[in-house]
This record gives structure tokens, C-alpha cells and sequence, in this order.
């Protein structure tokens, strides 16, 4: 593995790899100020507030809040103004966007970005939740019982204060094949993971985990450009996510990214949305998809009212997508409550949403909801409103969230007469949204809008036709034409 950091690029090599990638394929050497070069700027521009992203915080706490307000400030507005392209660009109709790279130049730079991405994954150590995943998937084989309801996984006294009972089940679930294929050392049911002595499970296995997402979301974007325009398309979507600074890892030098390939819970679930679009026209395995995605990181859940007016409004795939969608759904929430206990007077339902919403987004002791690593963070007097509850406690009353849950819920009729590339920017818009509303660390998760972004700008034109054909009336229903009084008989 050490051969592989000869390879290896840390915040400078993604930032420079990014921009190459991005203005070779989709830049317009021509003519400096063109539209072309213009979508290419507005694709990059998140990676510049997240350069050295990392090393603001301290600066801040020593009363020099300058780097982090600013660094806060353009990731907030990026991620707005992402948003609100993506909106814009999926209610209107568009030319595609040009590529210049010849084919076979395209299949050799995406496989160059795909290794420089196995090189990352495996010459640096996983950072937040894939250690974090990593253990509390071992502890879930250790004691039979999931992190929600472990009480050596949970509280300000355990590994990342909580940390490793906050996310998704089939997170946990992806690690535990590769733990038990790397035949991981099991600590006694009552360990405590605090201890010295306690055995932390092999970093392998969370490198693993999150490859195997990875190539799932290359595979499924090489089947979209395929599917909705050309192969050389499907190639250029594999070049632009993979060779991008955000899937590489920007945030600090010595790789100390905040996001990226190091970062489980940034690669995972936009993979599995990635797979459930490319399955659209398999609408049960799209179901499917999308709740292994909810599965992974909730957040995919609130896409579930789109794709649900996408089948409905048009009249076909409703009910095999609810039945994939609900199948496994019950299935991941039956092996939640199944492996559940009963702790501090709490039930499964309880436990989980303490563990997860709660701890992400609430105020109390260590909880992600007053951290000063955020756009709300570095603003207290906006956050002071905007992410307060409007009564109660619970974060779901925020105005924030009420403001992105009915974003989420519009897109149920958004995606009436939308083609496959306007409903990917519809998708994008709710994906970079959500950003808006989270607090710790919002807006750096680019990847989860990003390679949606490219599709609904590089499969446009095809999109719009294949659209445009579905809702075609059969030729057996289409009137004769009037007989030509002047033709010859």
C-alpha cells in the first residue's frame, strides 16, 4: 500500500487535478468569457472556500474568526447559488453542454481519475465516519445489538462523543463483510472501546466499504451517459466526478480533507441515488436503491418525493417503485428495531432518533447543532432564529428544516413533464439544499449534488428526446393523414 502514495495527491495535486479536469473537458479555449467556460467556473467554485477549510477553527477559538467566517460565508453562498441553478436549470429547458475531448481521450482520463481514486482510498487512512462506521459496525458483531442502543457507542464519555452510533445502518452493515473476510480480532461483549486494551477493527475494511460504494457510483454514471446520450458521455460523467477536487479531498494539507474519498459518509449515499437513477426504467430495483441509500445516510430519504412523482405523474412504475422502495425500507428498519434494546427508558424508534437527528442537529452536550464549524456556527444572531426550534425542541421545528422539507415535499410536483436530465437537476437542487439546513460542516458535502449537476448538463438534448417519445400517442392512435388532391394516383 505504501507504493500507492507515490500517487497519491494531497489538497494541492485535487485542487489543480480538479481544475484541469473540469476546464479539458468542458472549457471553451476560444473564448474566454462564453457560457461554456462560465458553467465550468460555477462547477470549481465550491473548491475555493474549501481550501484549508480544516485549520480555521482554531483560529477561530483564539478570537481570529476572519478565515472561518470567510471560509463559511463562500461555502454557504456556493452552495446556494448551486442550488438555485439546479432549480432553475430543471424547470427550464437548455442546450446540452459541449465536450471537447475526443472519445478515446475521455476513456484514458477517466481511468487515470478512477486509479488516482483507488490510490487515495488506500495510501491514506479514512477519516470521521469511516473509523467511526468501522467500529460501531464491529460492535454491532460483538454484542448483537446495533449503536443506537449501545451504551459504550452512545454519550459524551464514548468514542467521538457519540459519534459512532450516529449513522446509517447499511453503513455499518457494508463494513461488517470485509471484518469478517479480514477475520477481525472480536473483543468480549462487555469491552469497553474507551479502554487501551480494546481492539480497534482494521481500517481496511472501511477502505473497502467505501470503494465498493464508489465504483458503484462510477458504474451507475457510466450507465446514465450511456443510457441518455452516448458512451462517450458516460465516460466524460466517470471523468468529471472521479478527477474532481471534492471526490479527491480539499480541506488541508497532509491530507487532512474534509470530504472526499476519505470520508465514507460523502461517497456512499450519492452513490446509491446514482444507482437508483440509473435503474429509473427498473422502477421496483430503483425503490430499491434509493432506501439502501436512505439506509446509508437518511438523507436520500427526502429525494423519495420525487422519484415518487416522477412515476406517478408519468402514469407508470408507481407501485413496483413503492414495493422496492418499501420492501426494503421495512427490511433495514426491521433489522434496526430487531437488534434493539431497551436503554434509559427508551424504545428502538427513541434510540434511534436520538442517537441520529438529535445528535447531528441538537443543542446538548457535544451535539452537532452548536458547532462552530458551519455557516450557523461562525453566525450565531442568524442561527439565533433561523436554527432555533420554532417550539419545542426537536430540530425537525427548525425554520431551516421547514424550509428544505418543503422544498422536498415540492418535488413531488416538480417532476411532473420533467425529462431524465431535468429531474437529475431537480434531484441536485434538493441534495445541495439540505446543506442549507445542516449545521456541522454543511456545505461541504459536494459530492451529494455534484455528479447529479453533470447529468442534467451533459444528457440534456437526449433526455428532452427520449421524453418527448414516451409521450408520444401510439402510431395506431394517430389520425390519417388527408389525402393530397394534387398528388399523382
Amino acid at each position: 500500500m505504501q507504493a500507492l502514495f507515490r500517487f497519491a495527491p494531497d489538497q494541492s495535486g485535487a485542487l489543480w487535478i480538479g481544475l484541469f479536469v473540469t476546464f479539458f473537458i468542458l472549457g471553451d479555449s476560444t473564448r474566454l468569457f462564453s457560457k461554456r467556460n462560465l458553467i465550468a467556473a460555477l462547477l470549481f467554485l465550491p473548491t475555493l472556500p474549501l481550501i484549508d477549510i480544516h485549520k480555521w477553527e482554531p483560529h477561530y477559538r483564539k478570537g481570529e474568526p476572519f478565515l472561518l467566517t470567510a471560509a463559511f460565508t463562500g461555502l454557504f453562498a456556493c452552495t446556494a447559488l448551486m442550488a438555485a441553478f439546479a432549480l432553475s436549470s430543471a424547470l427550464r429547458r437548455t442546450r446540452e453542454t459541449t465536450i471537447n475531448p475526443r472519445s478515446m481521450s475521455l476513456v484514458l482520463l477517466a481511468l487515470a481519475a478512477v486509479f488516482i481514486n483507488v490510490c487515495v482510498v488506500f495510501a491514506f487512512d479514512p477519516t470521521d465516519a469511516g473509523r467511526y462506521t468501522n467500529l460501531g459496525a464491529q460492535r454491532w458483531l460483538e454484542t448483537g445489538t446495533v449503536p443506537y442502543s449501545d451504551a459504550k457507542l452512545r454519550g459524551p464519555t464514548s468514542p467521538g462523543h457519540g459519534a459512532a452510533a450516529t449513522y446509517g445502518p447499511v453503513l455499518y452493515a457494508a463494513h461488517m463483510p470485509f471484518q469478517l473476510l479480514l477475520e477481525t480480532t472480536a473483543n468480549p461483549k462487555d469491552a469497553d472501546p474507551m479502554d487501551p486494551g480494546y481492539r480497534r477493527p482494521d481500517l481496511i475494511a472501511s477502505k473497502l466499504a467505501c470503494l465498493l460504494f464508489h465504483l458503484i457510483g462510477l458504474f451507475s454514471l457510466y450507465g446514465i451517459g450511456a443510457r441518455l446520450a452516448s458512451h462517450r458521455v458516460g465516460w466524460t460523467l466517470v471523468a468529471l466526478y472521479a478527477g474532481s477536487s471534492y471526490v479527491i479531498g480539499m480541506g488541508g494539507e497532509d491530507f487532512e480533507a474534509i470530504g472526499g474519498l476519505t470520508y465514507i459518509s460523502h461517497i456512499a449515499p450519492i452513490s446509491m441515488v446514482l444507482l437508483a437513477f440509473f435503474l429509473l426504467d427498473r422502477p421496483f430495483l430503483a425503490g430499491a436503491a434509493l432506501a439502501v441509500g436512505a439506509g446509508a445516510l437518511f438523507w436520500p430519504a427526502f429525494l423519495f418525493p420525487s422519484f415518487l412523482g416522477w412515476y406517478l405523474w408519468r402514469g407508470r412504475g408507481t407501485i413496483p417503485f413503492l414495493l422496492g422502495f418499501g420492501i426494503l425500507g421495512a427490511a433495514i428498519a426491521g433489522a434496526v428495531i430487531g437488534c434493539s434494546t431497551e436503554l434509559d427508558g427508551k424504545g428502538p424508534i427513541g434510540l434511534f432518533m436520538s442517537a441520529t437527528l438529535e445528535h447531528q442537529e441538537g443543542f446538548g452536550n457535544l451535539e452537532y447543532g452548536s458547532s462552530l464549524f458551519s455557516f450557523w456556527g461562525v453566525y450565531p444572531e442568524f442561527a439565533s432564529f433561523w436554527q432555533v426550534p420554532l417550539t419545542g425542541t426537536s430540530s425537525v421545528l427548525k425554520p431551516t428544516f421547514i424550509g428544505f422539507a418543503t422544498l422536498a415535499l415540492c418535488g413531488f410536483f416538480l417532476a411532473r413533464k420533467r425529462n431524465e436530465a431535468q429531474f437529475a437537476m431537480l434531484l441536485a437542487a434538493i441534495g445541495a439544499a439540505i446543506q442549507l439546513w445542516k449545521t456541522h460542516a454543511g456545505g461541504t458535502y459536494v459530492e451529494w449534488y455534484y455528479p447529479l449537476v453533470l447529468i442534467g448538463l451533459l444528457c440534456y438534448r437526449k433526455g428532452i428526446e427520449t421524453t418527448e417519445r414516451a409521450e408520444a400517442p401510439p402510431a395506431e392512435e394517430t389520425s390519417t393523414p388527408a389525402p393530397n388532391p394534387t398528388a399523382a394516383p
